[in-house]
């Protein structure tokens, strides 16, 4: 996260993510899966200010670009407590009175979303909106909380919020809050493409089977760490995307044809990012990637394609 902050106000820069190795282990009791992730924070940003108000209130504005002839995005992101940003302000409110005292964090916020990372991507949005949601509100109210006490909060709302709190890369286990952070090299170029549908989180899950023999992790790690082009290709991988590519003709045809093209831009792997719709390779050099992202802009008119590369870990 990227921020500049006053007495009153605070602007956030909250990433997105990519998932560069995705396993499915176990059903848990809960229902949810018990799953083996490594993640990256990705330079596109949702731009978002948070105003200090004279009241309690929460009120929030989007503003969503369109990209050419893609819709805007905005009217289907709920406004008002559907929405994580929201839903985080309360819980950390809730939290903070029941531990400190009823009187703290009495002032609400008008916060001001510029939306540029896509819905329903599989890139972390509206996740980095809640940690983002979480960092604002702990330097606003001057709660003072360090990253395990806000990870707490950030993991009863959603599975992914807590890695946005860290940043880098990580490691993720459990249904994905369990963050073990690793060395990795940042500024890794990465083009992203993501076409003109989405594909809801819960649609993906429900048509899941766990594996009988789970991938390991260790090899892609090791090719990872190396940034080895001879098998960080091979190593990479993510089990949601077999359940994926059925759902519909219309995913079955853009995945393939998004696969085609990136094979035949040299790049060293190329995958979906968590459950989708967002597909993303990755490249040896900067100046191959942004030639890649001008490629594919052309060949696919209803796709938005972002040139991007890996970010570091948040402070601490």
């Amino acid at each position: 996260m990227h921020l500049r902050s006053s007495i009153n106000e605070i602007d956030i820069a909250a990433p997105a993510k990519i998932n560069w190795f995705l396993e499915l282990l176990n059903r848990r009791a809960d229902g949810f899966h018990e799953l083996e992730t490594v993640m990256s924070t990705v330079s596109i940003f949702d731009r978002m200010r948070f105003t200090r108000r004279n009241d309690e209130d929460f009120i929030l504005t989007i503003r969503t670009a369109g990209c050419g002839n893609l819709p805007k995005e905005k009217d289907s992101i709920p406004c008002d407590d559907q929405n994580l940003i929201i839903r985080s302000l309360r819980l950390l409110r809730a939290t903070a009175r029941e531990q400190q005292t009823a009187n703290c964090c009495q002032d609400g916020f008008k916060i001001d979303l510029d939306k540029q990372i896509p819905s329903a991507a599989g890139l972390g949005g509206a996740s980095s909106n809640a940690a983002a949601a979480l960092i604002a509100g702990n330097q606003l109210w001057q709660l003072n909380w360090n990253r395990d006490q806000l990870s707490k909060i950030a993991a009863q709302l959603g599975s992914d919020i807590p890695f946005f709190l860290h940043g880098g890369t990580a490691i993720c286990r459990g249904r994905g809050e369990k963050i073990e952070p690793i060395q990795a090299t940042s500024g890794i170029p990465i083009v992203i493409a993501k076409p003109d549908f989405g594909i809801p989180t819960a649609s993906i899950f429900n048509r899941v089977t766990v594996p009988a023999y789970p991938i390991q992790i260790n090899q892609f790690i090791s090719s990872f760490q190396q940034v080895d082009p001879h098998t960080l290709g091979t190593s990479m991988f993510n089990r949601l995307q077999e359940f994926a590519e059925p759902i519909s003709p219309a995913i079955t045809r853009t995945f393939l044809n998004l696969k085609k093209e990136f094979s035949r831009l040299n790049c060293l792997g190329h995958q979906m990012s968590g459950s989708g719709s967002s597909y993303f390779g990755v490249f040896s050099t900067s100046r191959a990637a942004r030639h890649a992202t001008q490629y594919l802009a052309a060949r696919f008119p209803d796709t938005r394609v972002f040139f991007t590369q890996t970010l570091t870990p948040i402070a601490s």
